[in-house]
C-alpha cells in the first residue's frame, strides 16, 4: 500500500517538471542586447527624443532608453560580405534613417521599413549606413550627420566617425 501512495504523489510532480522543463526548452523568447554608440571626438553617445524624429549626441547615460538602441532582425549583406541590421532606438522603437544627398546628410528617426538608409553596422568602430555613408558629429553644436565614406574632407576629424559601441 505504501509504495502505490508514493507513486501517486511522485508521479504528478515528475510530470510537471517535465512539462516545465519541455516547454523552457521550447521558448523562443530571449533579452534584448542593448546598445549605447560613444563618440570618440567628444565622449558623448547618440541619442534619439521619445517624442520627435530628432536625433543628436549627448553625454552618455546607458540607463536612459533614449541613448539605448538594439539591431533589428532583418539584415541586408553587402558585396564585401559586411552585414547590416536596422538600429531601433529603445526609446521610440522607430529606426536610425538617413539620406545619399549630399557631403552632410541629415540623419533621423523613421518608423522601420518605412524608408531607405535605415541598414547600419558598427564593424571597425564606425557606424557605417548600407548606403556608404558613416556616421559622425558635428563641430557646431550636438548634430549628427552621415557623409560618403568616399570623401575626404580635411576639415572633419577622424574622430568625429569612431563610435565605441558597448551592450547590456
Amino acid at each position: 500500500m505504501k509504495p502505490s501512495r508514493t507513486l501517486r504523489l511522485t508521479l504528478p510532480t515528475a510530470l510537471a517538471a517535465l512539462v516545465l522543463a519541455v516547454a523552457g526548452a521550447m521558448s523562443t523568447a530571449s533579452a534584448t542586447t542593448y546598445w549605447t554608440f560613444m563618440n570618440d571626438y567628444e565622449g558623448n553617445c547618440l541619442v534619439s527624443s521619445t517624442v520627435s524624429d530628432k536625433v543628436w549626441s549627448d553625454s552618455c547615460n546607458d540607463s536612459l532608453d533614449t541613448r539605448n538602441w538594439y539591431y533589428g532582425a532583418e539584415s541586408v549583406t553587402n558585396v564585401d560580405g559586411q552585414v547590416f541590421r536596422r538600429l531601433v532606438s529603445r526609446a521610440n522603437g522607430d529606426c536610425l534613417t538617413t539620406d545619399n544627398k549630399t557631403n552632410a546628410n541629415a540623419v533621423w528617426m523613421s518608423p522601420c521599413g518605412s524608408a531607405g538608409g535605415q541598414f547600419w553596422s558598427n564593424d571597425y568602430h564606425v557606424l557605417e549606413n548600407f548606403n556608404g555613408n558613416l556616421l559622425r558629429t558635428s563641430a557646431n553644436g550636438d548634430a549628427v550627420y552621415t557623409t560618403s565614406q568616399y570623401v575626404a574632407d580635411p576639415d572633419i576629424e577622424p574622430a568625429r566617425y569612431t563610435w565605441w559601441g558597448s551592450h547590456s
